[in-house]
């Protein structure tokens, strides 16, 4: 059997309780996509733009408001050192700030624009990147999509290692229905929004030295209200707005899925899963429910967790089958509650800088997904004690000092 590489870093049940409770969207499937994306090398002139030295902003800002020409008038002026002074200059002139005719420094049109934004501006000539644009559009991808460390790119043997897996989740890729449209490169170079698309200040002599075809894996979270599409670019555990926007406005996609979802008998597979599952564990006499909202559960008695059943942070959690899923209940409040403090301990305990809001946030979160009304932070606090949660104890004990 070939694993499924972890290409995000969340797992699918993850997902799914972000998307049904912080999301506030119904989820009716779970879908691991491959999204093409068109890798486009480039030759341009790269204009980037850095902090100056102390040294270099005061001698380019003497040349440009303090009619200062020499060496010997500037080192004279900031009383520096004659021969750090020329050093400087011959820096300067080499990236193209100054210049020198006659025996007189003056700043060139890039010094000046250098000097006026407070900005060093240093010209590239012929430099080779990679910009990236989704292939079902041609929109360029943001800065976050250009962290290597963080977002994978799959091609040759990588992607054929995602395609090989035989276990859960499978990634299915999506094609690009055309080639690239080089006008949106153009389109790009002239975008305003440049810090946002990981552009520099300027390109200028833009070449295209060729375009490949490569794969981003998402999960896509589709419920009756819409979709949500989850990446490797954001922060923390969120949908990705624009690849999300961007899904939700693209037929053929759109297409795709209905006809997966109208040609798979869905519902058989989730019941056989959770049969499956339920009968490994030994409980026989309980049958899997549909919910009013289409979704299904299997709802355990309060002596299914413990140390000799279930973890009980396992209640409310999602069980995948497939693109679909099955939620695993107890209709015992106490073991609810228990679970609560096991999440919150899970997510709070080993964390220093947690804020009150975000601590709140995830109270709300949870109770929501464990059916239960939101406990205040020191209601919380008095059952973590209670229960060994030292780590959970701690954190909740900060944030009531700070508090008051």
């Amino acid at each position: 059997m070939t694993t499924a590489p972890r290409l995000i870093r969340f797992p699918p049940e993850r997902v799914l309780e972000d998307a049904a409770f912080g999301r506030g969207i119904i989820p009716s499937r779970l879908y691991a996509l491959l999204l093409p994306v068109w890798e486009v090398e480039i030759r341009a002139d790269i204009t980037e733009g850095e902090d100056f030295s102390l040294i270099d902003r005061f001698l380019e800002r003497g040349l440009r408001h303090g009619g200062l020409h020499t060496v010997d008038e500037l080192a004279a002026f900031f009383a520096l050192d004659r021969a750090l002074v020329a050093q400087a200059v011959r820096f300067l002139a080499a990236i193209g700030h100054v210049e020198e005719s006659v025996g007189r420094l003056s700043l060139t049109p890039l010094g000046q624009r250098s000097v006026d934004d407070d900005v060093r501006y240093v010209i590239t000539r012929q430099d080779r990147r990679k910009l990236y644009f989704e292939a079902l559009s041609c929109s360029p991808l943001t800065r976050a999509h250009y962290d290597q460390d963080v977002v994978t790119l799959l091609s040759g043997e990588s992607l054929e290692r995602a395609l090989r897996a035989d276990r859960y989740p499978r990634f299915t890729p999506i094609y690009a229905t055309s080639g690239f449209d080089r006008a949106a490169l153009q389109r790009l170079v002239g975008s305003k929004d440049r810090a946002r698309f990981n552009l520099p200040v300027a390109l200028d002599a833009v070449e295209s030295l060729g375009e490949e075809l490569v794969f981003l894996p998402v999960y896509l979270v589709r419920g009756r209200a819409g979709l949500l599409v989850y990446g490797q670019a954001e922060a923390g555990l969120a949908p990705d707005p624009e690849l999300s926007e961007l899904c939700g406005r693209t037929p053929e996609l759109l297409s795709a899925l209905d006809h997966e979802e109208a040609t798979d008998d869905a519902d058989e597979r989730v019941l056989k899963v959770a049969r499956n599952w339920l009968r490994q564990r030994g409980f026989d006499g309980v049958a899997p429910e549909q919910d009013d909202d289409g979704t299904w559960s299997v709802s355990l008695p309060a002596t299914a967790f413990g140390a000799d059943g279930l973890p009980v942070s396992r209640i409310g959690t999602y069980r995948m089958a497939g693109t679909r899923f099955f939620r695993v209940d107890c209709p015992d409040d106490t073991q609810r509650k228990h679970a609560l403090l096991k999440r919150l301990d899970q997510n709070l305990g080993a964390r220093r800088q947690v804020t009150r809001q975000e601590a709140e946030e995830l109270v709300a979160r949870l109770s929501r997904q464990l059916r239960l009304e939101a406990p205040t932070l020191s209601r919380l606090l008095g059952g973590a004690g209670r229960t060994g949660l030292s780590g959970l104890e701690a954190q909740l004990t900060r944030l009531e000092k700070e508090q008051r």
